[in-house]
């Protein structure tokens, strides 16, 4: 047996288990539930012979402070589960916490300690993380971010950003399944490049909404919808076309470089935080 730190990036598509140079992927979905998650843990602990040290869950949704999930829209059976407390039988340090926070963590671990600065995750669902003067931004409950659901007028109706400009939202929109759905726009489908542009562009206005409010000096983005062609640069476009010029100029938008991995090793450095922190 070895020990290890391991992180869990929780998605709505898929599930990320990781402790240093063992992985292992698994797909989740609306209908995944929290006894499927521990059943994958376990097998990843006996299969790679680990002693955890500490365990990182970063999950899509509210998280309180005692490390249970209030809401998941995107995984509802997960609503309402004592996540550290269903944890603890595998380590007894253990840290929950929402997975645009551990991404946070991990994409400015070695930022300035004045920075402002923040991540949006575009996956299924959108999300957001802000540092305010070198601060994680959390608000009063912890839950600050909630980026998806930024309310936007469109055609006499409101609409969350999550409905216009979200994974889900293409998916449902287009009636395809995600990975057809890429298909058919990297085979130059002008009815999905069409959505996808559509849809980057309502991101713009997010990202233009986030950097009115708080003049970050950085923006990093990541997340399974970015891939998709057109996304990307309607989203930067449409941020750039909304923004007060001055405000964009000092801001600085970029991709993750390793999103794949981001949230999962945000998780673990969240795990030996809190480790740290007990001793």
């Amino acid at each position: 047996m070895r020990s290890g730190s391991i992180g869990i990036d929780l998605g709505g598509t898929k599930l990320l288990l990781l402790c240093e140079h063992a992985e292992a992927i698994y797909s989740t979905g609306i209908g995944f539930t929290p006894d499927q998650l521990l059943a994958h843990l376990d097998n990843f602990i006996t299969q790679n012979e680990l002693m955890p040290s500490s365990i990182g869950l970063a999950v899509p949704g509210l998280v309180n402070a005692s490390g249970d999930i209030v809401l998941s829209d995107v995984l509802p059976a997960f609503n309402g589960w004592q996540a550290t407390q269903a944890l603890q039988p595998w380590c007894n340090t253990v840290a929950v916490l929402n997975d645009i926070k551990a991404a946070l963590i991990q994409e400015f671990s070695h930022a300035s300690k004045d920075v402002t600065a923040g991540v949006v995750m575009v996956g299924t669902a959108i999300g957001a993380a802000l540092m305010v003067q070198g601060r994680p931004l959390t608000g009063t409950c912890g839950w600050a971010g909630e980026l998806g659901y930024l309310p936007i007028a469109q055609h006499d109706q409101i609409r969350r950003l999550d409905d216009l400009a979200s994974g889900a939202a293409l998916v449902k929109a287009s009636g395809l399944q995600p990975t057809d759905l890429a298909l058919r726009a990297h085979a130059n489908d002008r009815q999905v490049l069409d959505m996808i542009q559509t849809a980057g562009a309502a991101l713009g206005l997010g990202l233009a909404s986030v950097i009115h409010l708080f003049n970050p000096s950085k923006l990093s983005l990541g997340g399974g919808t970015l891939q998709l062609p057109g996304y990307w640069e309607a989203a930067l476009q449409s941020a750039q076309e909304n923004t007060l010029p001055m405000l964009w100029q000092a801001c600085e938008l970029n991709r993750i470089k390793n999103a794949a991995h981001v949230v999962a090793l945000g998780a673990i450095q969240a795990g030996l935080d809190y480790s740290q922190n007990r001793s």
